[in-house]
């Protein structure tokens, strides 16, 4: 019986729950002489009603509400018992006494205690008048069974209502939503037959041996147990609807504040208490709570500690843990998405922006420059004397010494320009709504900064820049203004090193030559003049090689052409359709050596161009390809740089190869535009890593950390994991201990090489089951 406080500060309603107190103590005392006269049956009933009391209400039922619970207990059954063995005072003497010892044993707060102490005893006095004013003198007749069904209902309301009210006042809330609950016609229905339990026990007693009455006591054991059992089982069951619910609300959240109102939500629902609250300290006395991990930082889910009917303060501190740890889940989660999404378009060793991000911000910037008449400019800077630092005190003082030049460079601008790193030791600066003159002074400043060198290991060493400036009025697109820029800082090495020039048009001379390097190619290309190199994809933990990615090599006027050089001008000049085709048939005619060679399954990668998938032809030159290539798996691999957006025909164009068993790969993963979002829209199988994530992963954890969560979030998506440009033991090493990605391609593995001598290459290794660490 009785009411369970639900306010973490002191309760509002103790006036009216003292005063209480104080009435059913006067009662008590009331009728304390006349049963102490009553010798030892009185005593002997004391005795054994006081424990039996104690222990039948541990079993209450409890009706709940956001605001507090209101608990109906089945030890009036005893009290019922008494009324109709004793008279009414002894009756109420003996229960009173019963009360207040199982209110000093119940280890609740003293508050709560003098509330059930005063209806425990108020209401038993109110069963007693109505038990006596209703049976009249007869006893053993039908009419003193409605008599005892109106003391059960007398103590059951006059308890419920002075509990509704206690909560009202407590919590400021109206008396009639406590009153009106659901369930409460079901505890009425409950809560009354169970006391005429005691009304058969006196009939028993009266007409039967004493020993009789242990024949009830099986059944009340089972009444008890069941009551409690079915409250928590349904408990249990609301609470693990609750925690689903919670689990699915939150995969959709990715905002802090609207994950912590989640958690407030879900939590007040769980233990169905409305006093539940996010604090950044562990729970008080009186108080449970959960700590939820927010990556650093801590916050703690508390709510009142409370033993109720339906639940335990250990039950309701699972329960919190639980949604602590739904909740934690779902802060790792958005802490991981922003991370890859941060380092996807930033450079992992200096934290800049990298070339992606670059070219996002010069294309908003000259549309904004059009639009204002104001000017922008790009400065295209790459690194003077950077190669003996590398050569001579490793790579790892090489990027201690690009981490000084990034702080350097983003000191020597203002805070609104945009530093980015475009690679290797060359960087871009962009300033937007500059003059001439602030151009100027912004170039000799940096000059400035990187004369002063490095101390690398105690030794001072020289360092310089070239420094390219094109002005947005030169380029008509972000990547025409970079090219423009990088023409300009090529000048100004020619020019000596360690100046700036600014673009001019008659730098474009060197846009003649790649116009003659274009026709060269455009011959070659007619002519099937190429031939293919082949770099073996490896299993990490075996070494086994599972696939060869095919690389495109050109030879003009007897001069190896850079691979990059040539791809590039034919993917600008549309030619690089007709260089995809070449390549595909000269893939096919190594095919069979290769399989042959392998003696099984062995994957054949070839690079594509977004054009490639925006040819009619393209679907039916593949299915020819596949079929050509003799039970070899294929593998069109397309860069993310060249990521295929939104566009319906190319995505169509690559679900419709993908039915026919054409995987497809994203290269260079991680510093496009949309790293992780489309992966859900295309086709894709494979994800191969961007050399620049393994380029320092045996010295930077930060690298190694986002290598491993792109390894993760490809498990997760079901896609197979290629890291590309392991090119020392160490990074291999970290790639088997740190890095759970399958796959990996890179010099220290093989070296691309020609058809025969990979055949060979692969011969042997489909006998070798260990992975040699050294080149």
């Amino acid at each position: 019986m009785g009411n369970h406080r639900t306010r973490l500060r002191d309760s509002r309603s103790w006036v009216f729950d003292l005063s209480l107190c104080l009435v059913g103590l006067a009662l008590l005392a009331a009728v304390a002489p006349h049963a102490w006269a009553g010798g030892w049956p009185v005593a002997l009933a004391t005795l054994l009603g006081v424990p039996l009391v104690v222990v039948v209400a541990r079993f209450p039922m409890n009706l709940d509400g956001e605001d507090g619970g209101i608990e109906i207990g089945f030890d009036s059954t005893v009290l019922m018992f008494l009324l109709c063995t004793f008279d009414a005072r002894s009756a109420v003497a003996v229960w009173g006494v019963a009360v207040v010892v199982t209110q000093l044993t119940s280890g609740k707060r003293p508050t709560a205690q003098l509330f059930n102490i005063g209806v425990g005893l108020v209401a038993g006095a109110a069963a007693a008048v109505a038990l006596h004013a209703v049976r009249g003198p007869a006893i053993g007749t039908p009419r003193e069974l409605l008599a005892m069904v109106a003391a059960a209902a007398a103590y059951f309301f006059v308890d419920y209502v002075l509990s509704a009210i206690s909560i009202a006042i407590d919590t400021g809330t109206p008396v009639r939503g406590h009153l009106v609950q659901a369930g409460t016609w079901v505890a009425v229905a409950c809560f009354v037959p169970f006391d005429l339990i005691g009304y058969l026990a006196a009939v028993v007693h009266r007409d039967s041996p004493g020993w009789m009455l242990t024949l009830l006591v099986i059944p009340l054991i089972t009444l008890l147990v069941s009551t409690r059992a079915i409250a928590r089982s349904r408990e249990n069951a609301r609470r693990l609807t609750v925690l689903f619910e919670a689990a699915v609300r939150v995969q959709a959240l990715h905002e802090t504040g609207l994950i912590i109102e989640a958690l407030l939500h879900d939590a007040r629902r769980l233990v169905r208490m409305r006093d539940v609250e996010v604090l950044s300290s562990p729970p008080a006395a009186y108080e449970i709570g959960a700590q939820v991990r927010r990556g650093k930082d801590a916050l703690w889910i508390v709510a009142p500690a409370r033993d109720r009917a339906r639940s335990t303060v250990g039950a309701d501190q699972h329960a919190l843990d639980a949604l602590a740890v739904i909740v934690a889940d779902a802060f790792a989660r958005m802490q991981l998405t922003d991370d890859m999404v941060h380092y996807a378009r930033h450079d992992p060793l200096t934290d800049l922006p990298n070339r992606g991000i670059l070219l996002d911000r010069v294309a908003h910037a000259l549309h904004l420059a059009r639009r204002r008449k104001v000017r922008v400019a790009l400065l295209f800077i790459d690194l003077d004397g950077f190669k003996p630092v590398n050569d001579r005190f490793g790579h790892a003082a090489g990027d201690a010494v690009l981490v000084d030049v990034a702080q350097r460079l983003t000191a020597s601008v203002r805070e609104s320009d945009t530093v980015a790193r475009l690679g290797g030791d060359e960087f871009a600066i962009l300033l937007e709504d500059v003059r001439d003159n602030e151009v100027d002074a912004a170039a000799e400043r940096i000059l400035a900064a990187i004369r002063s060198g490095a101390v690398v290991a105690g030794h001072q060493v020289p360092l310089g820049v070239s420094i390219g400036v094109a002005f947005g009025d030169t380029g008509r697109s972000a990547e025409h203004l970079l090219r423009n820029a990088d023409m300009a800082m090529y000048q100004a090495k020619a020019q000596g090193k360690d100046q700036y020039v600014q673009y001019e048009r008659s730098l474009g001379h060197s846009r003649v030559e790649r116009l003659e390097l274009l026709e060269s190619l455009r011959a070659s290309v007619a002519a099937g003049d190429l031939r293919l190199v082949y770099q073996p994809v490896v299993q990490v933990e075996s070494g086994h090689i599972v696939g060869v990615e095919a690389l495109a090599r050109w030879t003009s006027n007897g001069v190896a052409v850079p691979p990059d050089t040539f791809i590039r001008a034919a993917e600008e000049s549309g030619l690089v359709v007709a260089l995809g085709d070449v390549v595909m048939d000269l893939a096919v005619a190594d095919a069979t050596m290769l399989r042959e060679a392998a003696g099984g399954p062995l994957t054949m990668g070839i690079n594509i161009s977004p054009k490639q998938l925006r040819e009619p032809a393209f679907v039916t030159k593949v299915e020819e390809t596949l079929e050509r290539l003799g039970g070899m798996d294929l593998v069109l691999e397309i860069t993310e740089r060249d990521y295929v957006g939104n566009e319906p025909e190319s995505l169509a164009v690559m679900a419709r190869l993908a039915e026919r068993g054409v995987a497809f790969a994203i290269d260079d993963f991680g510093v496009g535009f949309s790293s992780i979002g489309y992966l859900q829209d295309m086709p894709v199988r494979i994800v191969k890593t961007d050399n620049s994530f393994s380029e320092s992963i045996d010295r930077d954890e930060r690298s190694c950390a986002l290598l491993s969560s792109i390894a993760m979030m490809g498990h997760a998506l079901g896609l197979d994991v290629v890291v590309e440009g392991i090119e020392r033991a160490s990074q291999l090493q970290h790639l088997r201990e740190h890095v759970e990605a399958p796959y990996a391609q890179g010099y220290l593995l093989h070296r691309p090489m020609p058809a025969a001598e990979v055949a060979e290459v692969i011969r042997k290794n489909r006998g070798v089951t260990a992975l040699v660490e050294s080149p």
